[in-house]
C-alpha cells in the first residue's frame, strides 16, 4: 500500500475541498463539488472525460489505492443512467466541464450487503473515497472516440519514458538478487529478461513457427507463488501451450519477457524466467496477486514443440473430449429429468 504524495494541484483540491461540508446523497454516499467549470452540466446521453483517484482513509492518512493517470488515462464512457449507477448518476449529473468532485463512503455501508468481499486491510469506521475530475463532456459517440484515441497515444508515451527508467532500476535490481544468492549462469534476453537454463533440452531452439507446450510456476521476486500449471492448489495442472506463431486461430500471445526467454530454449529444457515488469503486467499488474511494477520468476519446463499443423490436431482433439463431456452431461441431466417425470405421483391423501 503506498502513501498519497499530493501534487499541487491535488493539494489545492483538498485544501478547497476541507473548507465545505459533505452533502448527503444515497446509499450512504457523501459528496463535494469544487466549481471550477463552465457550460452545462452533464446529460444523460453525454458521454463523459474523466480523471479518477481512489483511496482508502484510515482516519488519519489516505492511502492512494488507484490513480487513472497512472493506469489507464482518462476514463471515457457514455453518461446514462443504465450504465451509472443512480446514486452516482445524481451527483454526477451536477457537474459542469472542469468541475470536481470527491466522493465518499463508510466501508459499513459499502460492504453491508457482501461483508465477506471487504479487503482484509479495510476496517469499519473508516471511508472509501474517490476524487474525480471532469476534464470533457462530450455530445457525439464520434468525439468521445476521438478523444479515446488520443488519449491511448499519450499514454502509450508516458509508458514508454517511465518504462526506460524502470527498466534500468529493476535491470540493477535483478543484478543485485543475483550476486546475493550465487546466481552465475544466466543470458540476458535482447529486451532484458534473464533466462537461466537449469536443464539443457534438445533440437532445435523455439522460433515463431512453432506452439510450445510448457509447465511452469509463477513467483513474485520475494518468492510468493501467484500461479502454477503443476500445483494442484492452482486448480489446473494441464500443459499450457503457448502460440509464438502470427496465427491467431492457435491461441493468443503471452506476455513479452515469456516470448522472448523461450527463444533461447528448446524440448525438453527447464530454466527460470526473471522478467522486468515492463515485459510482463506493466504498472497495471494482474488480479491481486500480481502488484503493479512486479518483477516477475518462472520455472519452466518445455514439455513439447508443436508444428502448428500438430497444434491444430491436438486441438482438435482436446475439443472433440471437450464436446463428449459436454453431451455426456447433457445426456445425464436429460435421463434424470426423463426418470423423475415418468415416477407416478404419490397421491397427497395417503
Amino acid at each position: 500500500m503506498r502513501k498519497i504524495y499530493l501534487g499541487f494541484a491535488m493539494a489545492v483540491f483538498l485544501l478547497s475541498a476541507c473548507k465545505q461540508n459533505f452533502k448527503k446523497g444515497e446509499m450512504g454516499l457523501e459528496y463535494k463539488i469544487i466549481s471550477e467549470g463552465s457550460g452545462s452540466t452533464l446529460a444523460s446521453g453525454d458521454y463523459m472525460q474523466l480523471q479518477l483517484s481512489q483511496f482508502y482513509n484510515n482516519g488519519k492518512t489516505d492511502s492512494l489505492l488507484n490513480d487513472s493517470r497512472n493506469t489507464t488515462g482518462a476514463i471515457i464512457q457514455p453518461f446514462d443512467s443504465s450504465s451509472v449507477p443512480p446514486a452516482f448518476f445524481k451527483i454526477l449529473s451536477k457537474l459542469k466541464k472542469g468541475d470536481s468532485l470527491v466522493l465518499r463512503q463508510l466501508t459499513d455501508s459499502m460492504f453491508a450487503q457482501y461483508p465477506g468481499s471487504m479487503p482484509p486491510y479495510f476496517k469499519k469506521g473508516n471511508y472509501f473515497v474517490t476524487y474525480i475530475r471532469l476534464m470533457n463532456i462530450f455530445k457525439t459517440a464520434q468525439q468521445a472516440d476521438s478523444a479515446g484515441r488520443a488519449e491511448f497515444v499519450l499514454m502509450q508515451k508516458k509508458d514508454s519514458i517511465k518504462n526506460v527508467s524502470l527498466m534500468a532500476a529493476q535491470d540493477k535490481e535483478l543484478k543485485a538478487y543475483f550476486a546475493k544468492n550465487n546466481i552465475t549462469n544466466v543470458t540476458k534476453a535482447p529486451q532484458g529478461t534473464y533466462v537461466q537454463i537449469i536443464q539443457p533440452g534438445t533440437g532445435s531452439l523455439i522460433d515463431t513457427s512453432v506452439v510450445v507446450s510448457t509447465n511452469y510456476t509463477g513467483r513474485l521476486l520475494d518468492g510468493t507463488m501467484f500461479d502454477s500449471n503443476t500445483d494442484p492448489s492452482k486448480g489446473h495442472v494441464e500443459p499450457f501451450n503457448v502460440n509464438m506463431t502470427n496465427d491467431k486461430t492457435l491461441g493468443s500471445p503471452v506476455i513479452t519477457g515469456w516470448m522472448e526467454g523461450l527463444k533461447l530454449l528448446n524440448k525438453g529444457a527447464k530454466a527460470k524466467f526473471y522478467i522486468p515488469s515492463p515485459l510482463a503486467y506493466g504498472s497495471r499488474g494482474a488480479g491481486s496477486n500480481i502488484p503493479p511494477n512486479s518483477i516477475l520468476m518462472f520455472d519452466i519446463e518445455i514439455a513439447n514443440v508443436l508444428s502448428k499443423q500438430a497444434a491444430k490436431a491436438e486441438m482438435a482433439a482436446k475439443n472433440k473430449i471437450q464436446m463428449e463431456k459436454i453431451n455426456h452431461y447433457r445426456d445425464s441431466v436429460a435421463k434424470v429429468k426423463g426418470d423423475t417425470s415418468n415416477k407416478p405421483r404419490r397421491s397427497l391423501s395417503h
